[in-house]
């Protein structure tokens, strides 16, 4: 008989979560990567970011693992105290490369927006977005980093930190208002969009599934506690919903890369920039005043043609009367 999950530990859920939501994130980027090379034969900078955070998630992923092995969702009394160090510097490495993988995924986003348009006011929104997140980042990480007294900056439990509780809650309503930016760029940028609503409300829904990342945010900030008498069991929550959250985020990433969605948007003119042949694709439902004009000039180009040759066709007969006999044999 196989052995089985004790009441009294969170190891197994800890585990289990964080291994399967990582063979989630991997299939994503995959599925991602392959879709965009048969499309466009081609990947662009937005791929890189989400394969490099796709990488920090794997290396955040074993830290976990790591830590429980090491006792961590085992209650207190039973982790010895050497077993509780080694979980405190897991976990101290897991949390950056958390802070690392997150902040790649939500660039990955925010650059592959900025790529679906030409437009000077979007592509100032968007690096108004980015600068906040590489801000953002900095300061999480280095938060983070030394959040206590070095040498020891991984030791929460004995050493003199911060208000590791208020960090949290800074660090979690940091991460919705990040996440909520580059919601508000894409909405930005589908109001721009001269087409009609249902158009709009498709390519809005290609975004909305970021929004699930602010909510597993919002969930994971009910959990936060103030108790940490026994940290090896009481903090599996916080764990769990970071790689919810992590993998969330890419997953979100990749969600608009996906076949259906590329294919919708080159069906409907869209076209991402650094791939794609530009004379086959063009914007079909841009408001952006330059596309306008250059559709306008492409129209009158073949409507001058059409003209020409109409009139051409109109005055053949007229010139082939009036030009004598001998003159229309040499023709």
């Amino acid at each position: 008989m196989g052995t089985r999950f004790k009441g009294d530990t969170k190891d197994p859920a800890v585990n289990v979560t964080t291994w399967v939501l990582l063979v989630t994130i991997i299939l994503s980027v995959s599925v991602r990567l392959g879709t965009k090379w048969r499309l466009f034969h081609k990947l662009t900078a937005d791929d890189v970011l989400i394969v490099t955070s796709m990488a920090f998630g794997i290396a955040q992923s074993i830290m976990v693992n790591l830590a429980v092995g090491s006792g961590y969702g085992k209650p207190f009394k039973e982790v010895s105290s050497d077993q509780f160090e080694d979980v405190m510097k897991y976990l101290y490495a897991a949390s950056l490369l958390y802070i690392v993988s997150l902040a790649l995924s939500k660039l990955s986003l925010a650059v592959f927006i900025r790529s679906l348009t030409p437009s000077t006011r979007d592509k100032f929104v968007a690096h108004v977005v980015k600068g906040i997140i590489y801000v953002w980042a900095v300061v999480v990480f280095f938060g983070s980093a030394f959040q206590c007294e070095v040498p020891r900056t991984w030791d929460f439990w004995n050493g003199r930190c911060l208000d590791i509780l208020a960090w949290r809650y800074f660090l979690c309503g940091s991460v919705i208002v990040t996440d909520l930016l580059i919601f508000a760029q894409a909405m930005v940028l589908i109001l721009s969009i001269q087409t009609s609503l249902q158009r709009r409300l498709i390519f809005a829904g290609i975004f909305l599934p970021r929004l699930l990342v602010v909510v597993a945010t919002i969930t994971e900030l009910t959990y936060l506690k103030k108790d940490t008498t026994n940290p090896t069991y009481t903090l599996c929550e916080i764990t769990i919903f970071e790689v919810i959250i992590q993998c969330l985020s890419i997953v979100t990433a990749c969600w608009g890369q996906l076949n259906p969605f590329l294919s919708w948007m080159r069906s409907n003119g869209f076209k991402i920039q650094g791939v794609g042949d530009t004379t086959t694709y063009n914007y079909k439902m841009s408001s952006l005043r330059r596309d306008q004009i250059l559709v306008t000039q492409d129209w009158e180009v073949n409507s001058q043609s059409s003209r020409a040759q109409i009139i051409l066709e109109e005055t053949w007969p007229e010139n082939t009367s009036q030009r004598s006999p001998d003159e229309l044999s040499r023709s």
